[in-house]
């Protein structure tokens, strides 16, 4: 049993209350629990395509736990730091990053002892690992998608965020045949309306079937 209380839990949950994109205006404003509930599904789906489709030594539900983990700093209290002032120049982004890496472990720290070793690696990410790489490329993935969305409601504001999404989306898609697949199979579908994405269910038909005869009734 715990001896003492842990405000882990509690501080995690405040995601809720973190404003992604915090110099942008924006048509539907995205708190980081969206992101991150997104990334997460992203992630694992990334992670199952170069597991079971490329054969590689991935496990989806570590990559899913590195995408739920990888805004740790952010929870704990940098909240999001747009861009362009996170890589003006070398120095802030050695000094953002020195903050990031504080605010990690001031997380890792409300955790109980018997509980830090499994959430160091999930919050302080080893970079070289290909479950982060593909984590990461679940966070690009969303930041796209959610460029898109409001670009397709008129929001210019996104325009020149969108150039840098799509940049960086082209880099992960040849270095990494999982998202190359990923964006093959689920990016545009993943843009579409509802009727769009349910147009091939079989329940449309019943539905229409069910109502054609009530009113024929």
């Amino acid at each position: 049993m715990a001896e003492t209380h842990s405000a882990f839990i509690g501080l995690m949950q405040r995601a809720r209350n973190v404003k992604r994109w915090p110099l942008m205006a924006q048509f539907q404003e995205e708190m980081l629990s969206t992101h991150i509930y997104e990334a997460s599904f992203v992630a694992h789906m990334l992670g199952a395509i170069a597991c079971d489709v490329f054969n590689e030594d991935i496990n989806p539900d570590r990559v899913a736990a590195m995408a739920i983990f990888h805004e740790g700093s952010e929870i704990a209290g940098m909240s999001d730091i747009p861009s362009p002032v996170k890589y003006h120049d070398p120095e802030t982004t050695a000094a953002i990053k020195k903050l990031e890496r504080r605010f990690e472990l001031m997380l890792i720290k409300t955790l109980p002892e018997e509980l830090q070793a499994r959430y160091i690696p999930l919050i302080e990410q080893n970079k070289d690992d290909d479950h982060v790489t593909l984590a990461k490329a679940a966070d690009v993935l969303c930041a796209y998608l959610k460029c898109d969305y409001e670009l397709s409601k008129s929001n210019s504001e996104f325009s020149n965020a969108m150039r840098e999404m799509e940049v960086q989306l082209k880099r992960y898609r040849e270095k990494l045949p999982a998202v190359d697949y990923f964006c093959q199979v689920f990016l545009e579908d993943a843009k579409g309306t509802l009727d769009e994405q349910t147009k091939s269910l079989e329940w449309i038909e019943r539905a229409n079937t069910l109502h054609l005869t009530s009113d024929d009734a």
